[in-house]
């Protein structure tokens, strides 16, 4: 099993060597979305549902055969939060809670040419995530609650056709949703869509 992931790993990376751009640099914008894996944030059966969020990022790429990428963005989540009872009535329910975030990814991207338009671009990395505030809530979130220094590991992968880029993105939270209480770990799949200039 070893021997077949050294050889898989090697295969990869000749191919990214293969593959140099005609520039070392890169520059692009994105805006996503994301869709959370799992919605409850506590044991004690907190529930985060109807979950709304943009995203926006610009980045900047550098390197030869593989690049370096550095981004700088933005985001808010928006979502109503319940929490049950042991039987089927709720303490809360849908109450409406929206955070914001700076995002600032750090990346490591291959680059596949598929033809002379079409582009594959995997990639691996983490997103620091700071929380700037919470607000329209009406169950007293605040940053007291909250993780507000949050670590996201991303892989994913990007289709560049001509300048517009596609993409898709797992994203697993190193931090829980709440810093005063144990709970689960958000994780996501995310969508994109940009321009690489």
């Amino acid at each position: 099993m070893m021997k077949k992931i050294i050889l898989l790993s090697l295969t990869f990376f000749s191919v990214l060597a293969l593959s140099a751009q005609d520039r070392w640099y890169q520059y692009g914008f994105k805006v996503g979305t994301n869709f959370p894996i799992n919605r409850e944030y506590s044991y004690e059966g907190d529930y985060l549902s109807g979950l709304r969020n943009a995203e926006f990022d610009a980045f900047f790429r550098a390197g030869k055969y593989v690049f370096g990428e550095v981004g700088f963005g933005y985001t808010f989540f928006k979502g109503e939060y319940d929490l049950p009872k042991t039987d089927t009535s709720y303490i809360y329910s849908d109450e409406k809670v929206v955070t914001h975030h700076l995002r600032i990814p750090v990346k490591v991207v291959g680059n596949v040419p598929i033809s002379r338009s079409v582009t594959f671009l995997p990639h691996v990395g983490v997103i620091y995530q700071p929380l700037v505030k919470v607000k329209d809530n009406n169950i007293n979130f605040s940053k007291k609650n909250l993780t507000t220094q949050v670590v996201l590991f991303t892989t994913g992968f990007d289709f560049k056709f001509g300048p517009i880029l596609l993409g898709v993105n797992y994203r697993y939270s190193f931090q829980r949703f709440f810093q005063n209480k144990d709970g689960k770990h958000p994780q996501y799949i995310s969508i994109c869509a940009g321009l690489q200039l």
